[in-house]
C-alpha cells in the first residue's frame, strides 16, 4: 500500500493558513458553532494576522513585544470545511519514463499534505474520488484517526472508468454542508460543455473551489520520436505513428483546450493551477497556496 504521507512537503506548507486563502466573500456564512479554534469568549492561541482579518481581535500587548501583528484566536466559533475530490479514471494513472510519479500519485501526495495542515490547524476535511461519478467519499471529519482513513482511501484507489467532472461536481456540491473550499485535483482531460454550469453552481451555493491540473511531462511536451503506438487510457483506442508528425497539432489542441478550462473557471470566479509530476511536489505545492495567500491578501 502506498504512503502518501510526505514529511517534506507538510515542512514546506505547514505554516501557511488554508482558511486565509478564501476568496468567495462569503465566508462568513460557513461559520458554525463548535470545539474548534475560532473567536469567541475563552483565549485558546494566537494566529498571525493577514490582510481581511478584523483588526478588533489584533493582540496589541504581542504587537508591542514582537513589532508582528498576531490574532487572538478562541474555542468556540467556526471550522472551515475543506473537501477533496480526486480524478480517479484511467488517464490519471499514467506515468512517462521521465516523470517521478504517476499523475494520480502526485495527486494523491498533494492532497494528503493539505489535509495533514487542515488537521494540524483544527479545522475539519473530507474526501472523494470520482471517475464518471463520485464513487468514494468520506465525510468531513478533523482528527488523526480521519487523517489515516484518507490516506487509506487514496492508497487503495484503482484506475476505474473515463471521467465526468460536470456530474461529479454537482454530486459532491450540495454534501459539503455550509460554504466550505472544495479542491479538486484532475487532468481535466475529458471536460464537457456543462462545467460552467457545475462551477456556477458551486459559486452560488458559497464554497471556494481551487482546482490543480495534473500533467505528465509527455503530455506536456509530446517529445517521443520514433513509431509509437498510443494506447487511449479510457477505450479510445490504439494510434501507431511517429509523434514527431503530430506534435505541432496536438500542440494546439492542447492550449486551446486548457485556455477553455482557464476561461471557464475564470467566469465562474475561481481558478486552475498547473502541477507537472516532473517537477518537485514541495516547491510545485506551497507556491501554488502562497500565491493564493498573496492574491487574497491583496484584495
Amino acid at each position: 500500500m502506498t504512503n502518501y504521507f510526505d514529511p517534506k512537503i507538510i515542512g514546506r506548507i505547514k505554516n501557511l493558513d488554508l482558511r486565509s486563502m478564501r476568496l468567495v466573500q462569503s465566508f462568513s456564512s460557513g461559520m458554525h458553532k463548535s470545539k474548534i479554534i475560532g473567536i469567541s469568549t475563552e483565549f485558546a492561541q494566537h494566529r498571525q494576522y493577514v490582510p481581511g482579518d478584523e483588526i478588533k481581535h489584533i493582540d496589541w500587548k504581542v504587537y508591542a513585544k514582537t513589532d508582528k501583528y498576531y490574532i487572538k484566536q478562541y474555542e468556540a466559533e467556526t471550522s472551515m470545511v475543506t473537501y477533496f475530490l480526486i480524478d480517479t479514471s484511467a488517464s490519471m494513472f499514467f506515468q512517462s519514463e521521465d516523470a517521478g510519479m504517476s499523475k494520480f500519485d502526485y495527486a494523491a501526495t498533494a492532497a494528503s499534505s493539505v489535509m495533514f495542515m487542515i488537521q494540524d490547524q483544527k479545522d475539519t476535511f473530507g474526501c472523494a474520488l470520482f471517475d464518471d461519478t463520485v464513487h468514494t467519499r468520506l465525510p468531513a471529519k478533523g482528527s488523526k484517526g480521519h487523517y489515516h482513513n484518507c490516506n487509506e482511501l487514496l492508497s487503495n484507489a484503482k484506475p476505474v472508468k473515463a471521467t465526468n467532472l460536470t456530474d461529479s461536481l454537482m454530486n459532491i456540491a450540495p454534501q459539503i454542508g455550509p460554504p466550505g473550499m472544495l479542491i479538486v485535483i484532475s487532468d481535466f482531460i475529458d471536460v464537457d460543455d456543462r462545467l460552467g454550469l457545475a462551477l456556477g453552481q458551486l459559486n452560488f451555493m458559497g464554497h471556494d473551489v481551487m482546482m490543480f491540473r495534473i500533467e505528465d511531462p509527455l503530455e506536456r511536451d509530446f517529445s517521443s520520436s520514433g513509431q509509437t503506438i498510443f494506447i487511449g487510457p479510457e477505450n479510445e483506442g490504439k494510434l501507431l505513428c511517429d509523434p514527431r508528425d503530430l506534435r505541432s497539432a496536438y500542440l494546439k489542441v492542447r492550449e486551446e483546450h486548457i485556455e477553455d478550462l482557464r476561461g471557464v473557471c475564470r467566469r465562474n470566479g475561481f481558478g486552475i493551477e498547473d502541477m507537472y509530476t516532473d517537477t518537485p511536489l514541495d516547491a510545485t505545492l506551497s507556491s501554488i497556496l502562497a500565491a493564493r495567500l498573496a492574491r487574497r491578501s491583496s484584495r
